[in-house]
């Protein structure tokens, strides 16, 4: 393990209170105050940890516009409407989808821009890319939906959700166990299963939505803040009208196992050796998320692929017509990075098949561009 500046305070923390549950060390190490990986840094990009879709190709953030403009109009393209972004990383998508909207009357005028980041690092890259549209940044949820409550919302997030903290639980002949970090003779972090004092009580609370019946030995991701973040955003778009579109890696039906990773140099590491210097992600479990939104009488579309989304949307249509201006230039290399692109965005065996798509309404009469029917 290599000593980083949240090291102490995780120590600290575990020899005044015990055994730290995984998902509060996620939450630390993403999100400190002072130290947490989202916090002291940019970590897009070849010069980060990763790449995110809109940083791969404009074609991305293009298809997403297309869907944001198509359902305002489908929500009778109402004069004044919030924009909502969670999570924009550089602004990117936000930049792109305000380019799409310039091309249709009215659309601009009418959204108001506002994005939910806690990085400062980030927020003035948002700021830089988006400063014309004089946009509202957020910390909270509840800060959003006191800011306005009488407009209709549009709320995107892109691969936000896997960074909600995360906890794991596991099955055992004595009852359910969850994995917590403790602190070696040595001063490093290990994982072990602490035993859940009331198996009975997590099983009917925590695991309601699930559709198998768990075996000896499996493991089962839940994320408690997930659950609730996406409790208030529901309610949300419900109390104030209209949509809401999530893209993040997943998968659709409910399942077990541990999909919790760390990355850091656009490599995979050990989620414990570098506390606040890598991300730390896992899969989001859309089919619990669809049972969440229409608990609470929303009309859920999806989830499906990114590649049956941004296929739906014209993505290939657009790519071609982005490699016939190339060819038109003879810029076959401009070609050529337009067919990389497409093929990290859609193929099954790159992006197309790992990242899902899913969205919710409150109006049940609207269908939702993108998703098959």
């Amino acid at each position: 393990m290599n000593e980083t500046p949240l090291c102490k305070i995780i120590r600290d923390i575990i020899k005044a209170e015990g055994p730290m549950p995984l998902s509060t060390y996620m939450g630390l190490c993403l999100g400190h105050p002072e130290y947490g990986y989202y916090i002291t840094r940019d970590p897009f990009g070849k010069k980060g940890d990763f790449t995110t879709a809109p940083e791969i190709s404009q074609m991305f953030g293009e298809m997403i516009g297309a869907w944001v403009v198509d359902t305002w109009h489908k929500m009778g393209a109402p004069a004044q409407f919030i924009l909502f972004e969670m999570g924009p990383g550089r602004g990117t998508l936000m930049a792109d989808i305000l380019r799409v909207g310039h091309k249709v009357d009215g659309f601009v005028g009418a959204a108001k821009i506002h994005l939910m980041e806690m990085s400062p690092v980030l927020r003035k890259a948002q700021f830089k890319a988006l400063s014309e549209y004089e946009p509202t940044w957020h910390m909270t949820l509840e800060s959003i939906a006191s800011h306005d409550p009488s407009l209709p919302i549009i709320a995107i997030g892109n691969e936000f959700l896997d960074a909600l903290p995360v906890d794991q639980y596991t099955l055992t002949d004595t009852g359910w166990t969850q994995k917590s970090i403790t602190i070696n003779k040595n001063g490093s972090f290990r994982i072990y299963d602490r035993a859940v004092l009331d198996s009975v009580y997590f099983e009917k609370n925590s695991l309601q939505n699930t559709l198998f019946k768990p075996r000896l030995g499996d493991i089962v991701e839940v994320s408690h803040e997930q659950k609730r973040f996406m409790n208030d955003l529901i309610d949300i778009v419900l109390n104030q009208g209209g949509s809401c579109l999530l893209i993040d890696y997943g998968f659709s039906n409910n399942r077990c196992g541990d999909t919790l990773q760390a990355l850091k140099n656009h490599a995979y590491c050990d989620i414990l050796e570098t506390p606040g210097e890598c991300d730390i992600t896992y899969h989001v479990n859309f089919g619990n998320l669809a049972e969440q939104m229409m608990g609470k009488n929303m009309m859920v579309h999806g989830p499906v692929s990114q590649s049956t989304f941004l296929k739906t949307l014209g993505i290939e249509i657009r790519a071609e017509a982005l490699r016939h201006s190339a060819s038109e230039m003879n810029r076959p290399d401009i070609a050529q990075d337009v067919e990389v692109a497409l093929m990290r965005l859609i193929d099954k065996d790159q992006m197309g098949d790992l990242f899902k798509v899913i969205a919710f309404s409150s109006d049940s009469t609207i269908q939702l561009a993108g998703f098959t029917i």
